[in-house]
């Protein structure tokens, strides 16, 4: 129980911290390769960096999944989902700061920031605990360790963040409905994962 309301909230802390680290870097390395700021259009459109970060937290989930929740923390089957869960959950907290930061703006001021970026910053933190909570379940179903059990677990995951990110810089009202269904798919993906493979979850 230690590491579920403890070790995950540090994990999902430590690992969105990581990964602002690693999109920090990749800023960096195409400024200086390719002399060009790539984060110009990070709001307004899909663009390179969007795509790249979504891919980049969503291996650091995989890892987090992998390397602390099951191995060192030793957690097996719905208890490694629950703290995948919770390890998402905080990853979004952490994010969803960040992002007030970077708008100048603190905690306090999240009552004043509007309706459309009251959606934005829950549709962040929604989207890490479905994609966390997926990849934890995807690893716990798969029936044995290939050279792509990464990939057929990063994919999915990174296809769904990639999709929202998507949806949501679009800013319209079909948009969010749309934002919605996704959301619901992943709900009925992760629970039909977990009943078809309920036997064999590891």
């Amino acid at each position: 129980m230690f590491h579920i309301l403890i070790g995950a909230p540090i994990t999902g802390i430590l690992i969105a911290l990581a990964s602002v680290a690693a999109e920090q870097l990749l800023v960096v390395g195409a400024d200086i390769i390719f002399k060009t700021e790539i984060t110009s259009d990070f709001y307004s459109n899909l663009g390179f960096f969007i795509v790249a970060a979504a891919i980049i937290e969503e291996i650091f989930k995989y890892f987090a999944v992998i390397r602390v929740i099951r191995q060192s923390f030793g957690l097996r089957r719905f208890k490694s989902i629950s703290a995948a869960l919770i390890c998402g959950l905080f990853f979004g907290l952490t994010e969803t700061y960040y992002i007030l930061l970077a708008n100048e703006k603190g905690i306090l001021d999240i009552k004043n920031i509007g309706g459309e970026m009251h959606f934005s910053l829950l549709t962040v933190i929604l989207t890490h605990i479905l994609t966390a909570t997926l990849i934890a379940v995807l690893i716990a179903a798969r029936e044995k360790k290939t050279g792509l059990g990464a990939l057929k677990v990063v994919i999915p995951a990174s296809f769904i963040h990639i999709l929202v990110n998507f949806l949501v810089i679009q800013k319209g009202d079909y948009t969010n409905w749309l934002v919605e269904i996704v959301f619901g798919i992943v709900i009925v993906v992760i629970f039909s994962t977990i009943a078809f493979n309920l036997r064999r979850l590891d």
